[in-house]
């Protein structure tokens, strides 16, 4: 199972994201955290070490769909019959942060023991951390975020998990996840939301350009001092989408100033936020079908708008008709 945490900058999503796996890692074997934010908090807010795998995609795409064209696929149907023309050309598969994937690629588990996992995460305890990291010194001026979460998009997309599992995710601001695919790649969306005008209008201006994907997305009120901000939020705010709010407090500031302790005493004095977060965790399903095609819908999407151009080829031909997660599901 998936969550993310969403919101403007400033919001608290990466306070509420740390101190909810903080709060679960009592309660599972395993939990997968990911740091999908530019700024890179997660990690200190963890108190665990970090690597970037922003700069990995060529590796990242190689150890996943490396065998794609060694297919073991009936070699009469038309998928096989492709690739057997790309590799009679020479032509390597291009692999874009959306590209499908095939039966014959490989997949992750969010095991702390997977071999992917143990490669690319930091681990303490039970807890494993994957962080995607931020621009670098010669990148300033000319390089977009968008392009370092395509390592990212690749990875949701051979992650097989199932309810049991646990992906815990801090990303990107809000409306900027749907310039890329991160804004479906989730089970549960939740968004962090101060009781003001700017940081309301980042949620809103998410459910209405996600609207038609009907997507599973909920809000917490962070940083409340009264009545009158619940009642603010509650204005704008459908009832079942607000499902908590947290009162400013001084823990995280205390935290930030070198108590470490603090950290738990926020985490546990949001107990019932938190137990509201898991509970929705618990009674929402997996739906791999519709994953699945809006995965496909995007990345035709990407490829008429832009990759066909770029590589001077149609990239549907990398599509694979007999692909379908339940199948994937039982073989990993």
């Amino acid at each position: 199972m998936r969550v993310a945490f969403f919101g403007k900058g400033g919001s608290g999503k990466t306070t509420v994201a740390a101190g909810f796996i903080n709060f679960l890692k009592e309660k599972t074997d395993h939990i997968l955290a990911i740091d999908a934010d530019m700024n890179v908090h997660l990690g200190n807010t963890l108190q665990m070490e970090y690597n970037s795998i922003c700069n990995e995609f060529n590796q990242v795409a190689e150890y996943l769909e490396g065998n794609r064209l060694n297919s073991k696929v009936n070699e009469s149907n038309s998928f096989m019959e492709k690739a057997k023309k790309i590799m009679t050309s020479e032509e390597k598969p291009i692999v874009i942060g959306t590209t499908p994937p095939a039966l014959t690629s490989k997949f992750i588990t969010p095991k702390k023991d997977d071999e992917f996992i143990k490669k690319y995460s930091t681990q303490n305890d039970n807890i494993s951390l994957i962080t995607v990291g931020t621009y670098e010194d010669n990148e300033v001026g000319h390089s977009c975020y968008h392009s370092k979460l395509q390592v990212l998009e690749l990875i949701y997309n051979h992650l097989i998990d199932d309810n049991n599992d646990i992906v815990i995710a801090d990303s990107t601001a809000g409306v900027d996840s749907v310039g890329t695919s991160m804004f479906f790649v989730y089970d549960i969306n939740i968004f962090v939301v101060e009781p003001t005008q700017r940081s309301l209008s980042v949620y809103l201006d998410f459910e209405k350009i996600s609207e038609k994907y009907n997507l599973n997305t909920y809000v917490i009120g962070n940083k409340i001092t009264d009545d009158e901000d619940i009642e603010f939020l509650k204005t704008h705010i459908l009832d079942d989408k607000l499902i908590a709010t947290i009162k400013s407090s001084n823990h995280m500031r205390k935290f930030e100033q070198g108590n470490t302790n603090a950290f738990d005493e926020f985490t546990k004095s949001n107990t019932e936020t938190f137990e509201k977060v898991h509970k929705i965790m618990q009674s929402t399903e997996k739906n791999w079908n519709k994953y699945y095609n809006i995965l496909l819908d995007i990345y035709k999407a990407n490829c008429k708008e832009w990759y066909n151009s770029y590589y001077g080829q149609d990239l549907e031909k990398y599509i694979d008709p007999e692909f379908n997660y339940n199948k994937v599901m039982v073989t990993v």
